[in-house]
């Protein structure tokens, strides 16, 4: 057999082999075996780590395997669940659980609680009834404590640092340095021509808390603090409301019709920064935390992809 014969063996033989590849993946795709397409907001939200798929035939899902990249070692299995990413041993629970994916509404100021309607005044009343805060299913976080090493007290807090952000001092999860490092760049870089900011700055802040191992008050679930990727800004006074439980404590069942100018929050500048950078402000939540922000990239991302 001359060289060229063997050649064109060697061609038929990659060429059927593409054939064949294309046909298996068309057969997949037609019997619903393609991988989730939002697999891919995790990949842009989390670059050091890996998120690869294959399905599992047994239990009917994706098993997903997440590894990190400068750690191969460092690897978790999780599945799909329709976006819950559920461990193994929670799939019997995942009527619990809500996708991770959520909706934000990115960018944009709060609309005035004078034009609510009635449909909106009840969604707020009904979202901090404390029986739908302690019965209703919450977002699985399951993979956010593998990637950030939350799943205990004792591995969370050898993954913490305590640094200095715009000129207070706090203890967050290690993989936030980099990004606070930008965001507090660009916040500072802002006030230098822009008074609302630098105001807010030097006399709207006091201090500010991070990693903190605590539940969410009315809720079996515990706090975003926990895991050392949230960050509350605390006033010198409170003076104006900030919470929503705690001016539901003072104002009842309207709590959620109290003024924007009777709240406190910060500069919308300063907001839309951090949410460039991966960060949700709880200002946007139904039942409003204005004092908080959680780096929460994959729901950035998630937003991204549906606008």
């Amino acid at each position: 057999m001359n060289y060229r014969t063997k050649l064109l063996l060697v061609l038929l033989f990659f060429l059927l082999a593409a054939v064949h590849s294309g046909e298996t993946k068309k057969l997949d795709n037609q019997v619903g075996l393609d991988e989730p397409i939002e697999l891919d907001i995790f990949r842009k939200a989390f670059p050091d780590i890996s998120f690869t798929a294959s399905y599992d035939k047994d239990l009917n899902d994706w098993q997903i395997k997440v590894t990190f990249l400068l750690n191969s070692k460092k690897s978790g299995i999780f599945y799909w669940c329709d976006g819950r990413l559920l461990p193994k041993e929670q799939l019997s629970n995942k009527s619990k659980y809500l996708p991770l994916l959520e909706d934000y509404a990115f960018g944009g100021e709060l609309q005035s609680p004078s034009t609510y309607t009635q449909a909106q005044i009840e969604e707020y009343r009904l979202a901090g009834l404390t029986s739908t805060r302690t019965t209703t299913p919450f977002p699985a976080v399951f993979i956010l404590d593998f990637i950030y090493s939350s799943s205990s007290r004792k591995s969370i807090e050898q993954n913490l640092t305590k640094t200095k952000f715009l000129g207070f001092s706090v203890t967050v999860n290690d993989r936030l340095i980099k990004a606070l490092s930008v965001v507090e760049k660009r916040i500072s870089e802002l006030s230098k021509t822009n008074k609302d900011v630098a105001n807010f700055l030097k006399e709207k802040v006091d201090h500010l808390e991070g990693y903190n191992w605590r539940d969410i008050r009315d809720a079996d679930r515990k706090s975003m603090h926990s895991m050392g990727i949230a960050i509350d800004f605390l006033p010198p006074k409170l003076n104006r409301h900030i919470y929503w439980r705690w001016t539901k404590d003072q104002k009842g069942e309207k709590w959620m019709l109290t003024p924007l100018s009777s709240r406190w929050m910060p500069p919308y500048e300063v907001i839309n920064i951090f949410e460039e950078e991966g960060f949700v402000w709880g200002g946007k939540w139904l039942i409003w935390d204005n004092m908080h922000f959680e780096y929460r990239p994959e729901i950035i991302e998630y937003y991204k992809t549906r606008n």
